[in-house]
């Protein structure tokens, strides 16, 4: 039999991020040996082979060769759940399974990851100072040894958005300074042109990514806490709103497919700020424009993933596959969200208007 035990422990040492010398020194061998493995110049003694599981992680079997399917599938299995809990769980429910997948998997850095994020859930509305120390702990160690650049920045932005919540600013700041400037991201270099006769799809692509990122830059705006939430300030976020919805069908056009679902939200918060300012036909207008992207972006989720956009801004874009660059909700549809938000006891006082009740119950038509 070929053992490969020696490509297993440099493989393994490579996702993890660690050293020769910092193994060998957690097995209490020399970093000459653990080259000697790896290059396939010798095998680990026998007694040695628990302790390496022990380090890695994995059962003697997968450190041998065996099972490491098995070992994947599960992992593949782990993160699946953590991202329905993620959806349909509740925050105490995504804690304890993302403790336990990080118990039997403390080396792999992006359920480390999620374990981070779900306990800063919890951190939110408690504010424990020894939570949050675990939480820096986790996330510092993501975003200082993962070689996996999204699970990192992933982890930076996290870090970014807790310190900001204790004003420890300087922090945030250095962690923000470790990402990469916006004049450097790959669609940016790409829509130069490469000379593989792509420059069009790739110069799309940017004005895609860029016109969602300002939208959500403007709803950022909108929420920001720094801004007055009051009647001096709701006209104008409504206004705002607006106009971000204009950029959306300016960039996109009627044929909207999956940017319903930013339209949809936005109507929604317009309709918070009209409702606050008296404003109840108006806030009925926005609320059936929101149901009525709601249930264009459920249907457009089910029928038009992998169609073309037909904007002459978008028409070498297609409406994408779940992917790392490309996020979807996938437990519930959209109209299950709105019709959520609607429960708030803001809109008591239309909840018995005709038109209030029309809006309920076309989103239950999809809600589920």
């Amino acid at each position: 039999m070929n053992i490969k035990i020696g490509a297993i422990i440099k493989r393994l040492r490579t996702e993890n991020n660690i050293t020769q010398d910092t193994l060998a020194t957690a097995i209490g061998v020399t970093p000459q040996a653990i080259s000697r493995w790896e290059s396939e110049g010798g095998y680990p003694d026998i007694e040695l082979l628990p302790m390496l599981a022990d380090f890695f992680s994995v059962s003697t079997d997968e450190l041998l060769g065996y099972k490491l399917s098995e070992r994947e599938q599960e992992l593949c299995d782990i993160k699946k759940e953590m991202e329905r809990l993620s959806e349909d769980g509740t925050v105490e429910e995504q804690v304890a399974y993302a403790r336990e997948a990080f118990a039997r998997y403390p080396n792999d850095y992006e359920i480390r990851n999620n374990l981070a994020v779900c306990l800063y859930f919890v951190w939110q509305e408690t504010h424990d100072e020894t939570l949050f120390k675990e939480i820096e702990s986790l996330l510092g160690s993501v975003a200082n040894e993962c070689n996996d650049d999204d699970t990192r920045y992933d982890a930076i932005n996290t870090l970014i958005m807790l310190y900001g919540e204790v004003n420890q600013s300087e922090k945030a700041k250095e962690w923000a300074d470790r990402l990469t400037p916006m004049k450097y991201y790959r669609e940016s270099a790409l829509s130069g042109g490469i000379g593989d006769g792509k420059t069009k799809f790739y110069i799309q692509d940017e004005i895609d990514k860029l016109t969602d990122s300002l939208g959500f830059a403007i709803r950022n705006l909108v929420l920001n806490k720094d801004i007055p939430n009051d009647s001096s300030t709701w006209e104008s976020k409504a206004k705002m709103l607006s106009i971000s919805n204009q950029l959306y069908f300016m960039i996109y056009g009627d044929d909207l497919m999956f940017y319903h679902n930013r339209i949809s939200f936005n109507h929604w918060l317009i309709s918070t700020y009209q409702i606050a300012l008296g404003k109840t036909e108006e806030a009925m207008e926005s609320l059936e424009k929101m149901c009525a992207h709601a249930v264009s972006y459920d249907i457009s989720y089910q029928n038009d993933h992998g169609k073309h956009y037909t904007s002459f801004f978008m028409d070498t874009q297609v409406y994408h596959e779940k992917n790392k660059d490309f996020h979807e909700l996938t437990e519930h549809t959209h109209c299950y969200y709105m019709l959520d938000r609607l429960q708030s006891d803001r809109y008591d006082c239309i909840r018995e208007d005709p038109r209030f009740i029309s809006i309920v119950e076309r989103l239950q038509q999809y809600s589920k």
